[in-house]
């Protein structure tokens, strides 16, 4: 019984060896780091980084623009309500809610607000940042084009 046992364990541990070998899988062959992936032409590179960021508009007037047009459009309108103290009533309440109003949409309109930044090492060995308001899409690591300063996965 001894030599069966020594006999069957190892053409069993052989046999084990043969059927998971055939479950190996070779890696996926693809182009080395820098070849292009064959569809890109230029402006192409894998993300080193990608994080959101905040937008400042630079244009601290855009509320005060806002403001003083609301607040002629409001009075505008405050000034066709009524008739003599009435009417006056109506221009100056019309005139203050137009400018609140047209102050909050001339701050929200101003150009800044949430972006995202990704940093890409490109196939010519330099960086490029962008910096987009729309969600890239990408994760670091990820190949990508850069095109109209916009960054796309390939």
């Amino acid at each position: 019984m001894n030599i069966l046992t020594r006999g069957i364990a190892p053409a069993i541990v052989l046999a084990a060896g043969l059927v998971l070998g055939g479950c190996v899988t070779t890696p996926a062959q693809g182009p080395a780091y820098g070849q292009g992936y064959g569809r890109c032409q230029q402006g192409c590179g894998v993300v080193q980084d990608v994080r959101p960021v905040y937008v400042d508009s630079g244009n601290p007037n855009g509320g005060v623009l806002g403001a003083v047009i609301g607040a002629v459009a409001g009075g505008v309108l405050g000034s066709t309500i009524g008739k003599g103290d009435g009417r006056t009533a109506a221009t100056v309440v019309g005139a203050v809610a137009g400018g609140a109003v047209g102050n909050q949409i001339g701050k929200n309109s101003g150009g800044g607000g949430n972006a995202w930044r990704i940093v890409v090492r490109l196939d010519n060995g330099q960086y490029a940042t962008v910096t987009q308001r729309d969600n890239p899409n990408v994760r670091n690591g990820d190949y990508v084009q850069i095109n109209n300063g916009q960054v796309y996965p390939m």
